[in-house]
């Protein structure tokens, strides 16, 4: 036989185990009935019976309920209030409360984000993907009923979160992503397609590839706003920006080769009017130059001039005076003035003796002939 255990005992050859304390089992019954005989006695509802405990219940029921109804919002976000559906109202940043649902509900949405929609094209989601080419959205005809591809990036954000949430019931876009009811989704892209085509519509294909996209811009933004207001679509257009403008692929080439001759055209321009700016200063300073030249040789001629009929004045007055003295004087300057340009030789019976003046200077043909040795004339 195997030895007992401390707590067994031999009594009588038989083995003896003290009884064990059987576990507690408690009824749904008691513990409502403790849990009863716990609560206080609420004044008008009777102490710790079945409906105070009832009523506890709703409380902590009501509380948490009423916990729902706290929410925050974020500096960048706006939120949208609505009571049994209606709209009641809007808050801004911080921490509030509204009636939990389903008697209160809230939409919080950023507004201050910028948001971009793509046209004509889809770029892959990491952004280094090759965009994809949506020739739907992007060929247009432009006033010389020419065909040219357009893709364009347009920039927006929410202006009015009450109209972007319930004034435009939109289908949605899948291609980007956006969810039906938002008026981003199909109605931005019809508003930008429209404005688009009808800015290109009024213009040469010229004009739309080369000189004037920042008008093309300008004027499909104007547009836009214009037409979204219009619709209560909550959105403002922040900006658009043409991507690429290239005409048809079938005669992308012939266009890229008036483009360059084009440009070839402004070099030269350029080059011709840097060289006008040039030599204009030098041809203005030659001419003023010759100007001032002519009006000083004109100046002097006339002072001559004048200077020589004064002098004629003087003469003739003198010779009215007295002629024979005027005469005479006339003559003696004269040859005053002609004689030493001359020169002149000494005529003999046996030769010709140069006359060599004390000055040592010859000049002129003349002669002096004479017919005798003593004198010559």
């Amino acid at each position: 036989m195997a030895a007992p255990n401390d707590d067994t005992q031999v009594v009588d050859n038989k083995m003896y185990r003290p009884p064990q304390q059987e576990e507690a089992q408690l009824t749904l019954d008691e513990v409502i009935e403790r849990l009863r005989a716990s609560l206080p006695n609420i004044p008008g509802i009777g102490g710790g019976g079945t409906i105070g405990l009832i009523f506890a219940a709703l409380i902590i029921i009501s509380l948490i309920w009423a916990g729902t109804g706290f929410y925050t919002v974020g500096p960048d976000q706006e939120a949208v209030l609505r009571t049994f559906g209606k709209f009641t109202g809007t808050t801004s940043g911080g921490l509030h409360w509204h009636y939990p649902g389903p008697i209160g509900k809230r939409n919080v949405v950023a507004v201050t984000l910028s948001r971009r929609m793509e046209l004509g094209f889809r770029s892959g989601a990491d952004g280094f993907t090759v965009a994809q080419s949506v020739t739907n959205e992007s060929l247009m005809i432009t006033g010389d009923e020419n065909i040219v591809d357009v893709q364009a990036v347009i920039q927006y954000r929410i202006s009015s979160l009450q109209d972007y949430l319930f004034e435009v019931d939109d289908p949605g876009d899948p291609d980007r992503g956006i969810l039906p009811g938002s008026p981003d989704g199909r109605t931005l892209r019809d508003i930008a397609e429209t404005a688009l085509r009808q800015v290109v519509g009024a213009r040469n294909i010229d004009d739309v590839l080369t000189t004037e996209k920042e008008q093309v811009q300008t004027e499909v933004q104007f547009k836009m706003r214009e037409l979204a207001s219009e619709y209560s679509t909550g959105v403002e257009v922040l900006q658009v920006l043409l991507q690429n403008v290239n005409p048809p692929l079938e005669v992308q080439a012939a266009f890229e080769d008036v483009v360059r001759a084009r440009e070839d055209r402004e070099r030269l321009i350029n080059l011709a009017e840097a060289y006008q700016a040039a030599e204009l200063p030098k041809a203005t300073g030659e001419a003023a130059k010759i100007t001032e030249a002519a009006k000083g040789f004109k100046q002097g001629r006339i002072a001559r001039a004048q200077g020589e009929a004064d002098g004629f004045d003087a003469i003739l007055l003198g010779y009215e005076g007295s002629p024979e003295v005027t005469r005479q004087r006339l003559y003696l300057e004269a040859v005053e003035e002609i004689l030493p340009g001359v020169t002149k030789f000494i005529l003999t019976d046996s030769s010709v003796l140069p006359f060599l003046p004390l000055s040592g200077a010859t000049g002129g043909s003349g002669l002096i002939t004479g017919t005798g040795a003593g004198g010559g004339q």
